[in-house]
């Protein structure tokens, strides 16, 4: 199963100073993409590449800005010598996956994610055999929601972190879980990155004064109905827990 370790293609993250004036000016803190799959793990039949995104003062992620910092529609993924169009699925706010179809034969084939001018962003290997993927939905977890004020001068904000807690210990090759809210039609809200042998996943988490979060993205409130899906690193989800009331 997969290992979790993204792999950032930004070289900076943003840190906010605790002891900064109050009418200090900040850092522009931007989104950029983050590829989530380990270069190690062979893509398997029917899984791709995941991304996500990350925080950075670095200016050359401003040409993220104004979409999804996920989902860049000018990436291919070539696969031998064959470049193609993936197939992208957008998993949760920030959080996508880039399909390469079906790769025919019986050997391991090299893959690699490039952006639109051409740049190796990540390399990997594919294979034509499916893996078993995350079987099981996430079981016997809580969803807490801790709220604070934040007071900078004149700048009052509120301030949420949502954490899931397990009963057992995140399962191997989980790399992310995911929060839906509402029915049967409901709706990726928020997620979380998944460390080997988690049990406690922070799914959400207000950006810092200067920052931004993907469009869709939303804390998960008190009393609010979640259903959680644990997703590998391929992009391959696991069946959707039983509802959840947040506390």
């Amino acid at each position: 199963m997969s290992r979790f370790v993204a792999v950032s293609l930004v070289a900076a993250l943003c840190a906010l100073g605790p002891t900064a004036p109050a009418n200090a000016k900040c850092a522009r803190v931007l989104l950029a993409p983050q590829v989530l799959t380990h270069a190690a793990d062979p893509i398997p039949r029917g899984g791709g590449v995941l991304v996500g995104y990350t925080s950075t003062t670095d200016d050359g992620a401003e040409q993220f800005e104004g979409h999804d910092p996920a989902v860049n529609d000018d990436w291919v993924l070539v696969v031998g010598k064959r470049k193609l169009r993936p197939r992208i699925e957008v998993l949760a706010p920030g959080l996508a996956v880039y399909r390469p179809g079906v790769i025919r034969g019986a050997r391991l084939a090299t893959l690699a994610l490039r952006d639109g001018a051409g740049r190796k962003l990540a390399g990997f290997t594919a294979s034509t055999r499916p893996t078993p993927g995350l079987a099981t939905a996430p079981t016997g977890a809580t969803i807490t929601s801790v709220s604070s004020q934040s007071n900078r001068g004149r700048d009052t904000r509120t301030l949420t972190t949502v954490t899931v807690t397990l009963a057992a210990a995140a399962p191997a090759g989980a790399v992310a879980l995911i929060a839906y809210a509402g029915g049967a039609q409901s709706a990726p809200i928020a997620w979380g990155r998944v460390a080997a042998g988690a049990t406690a996943i922070e799914i959400y988490d207000s950006p810092g004064r200067c920052g931004s979060e993907p469009d869709g993205l939303r804390a998960p409130a008190p009393g609010d109905t979640i259903a959680l899906t644990w997703v590998d690193g391929f992009g391959q989800r696991s069946p959707r827990s039983a509802p959840i009331i947040v506390k």
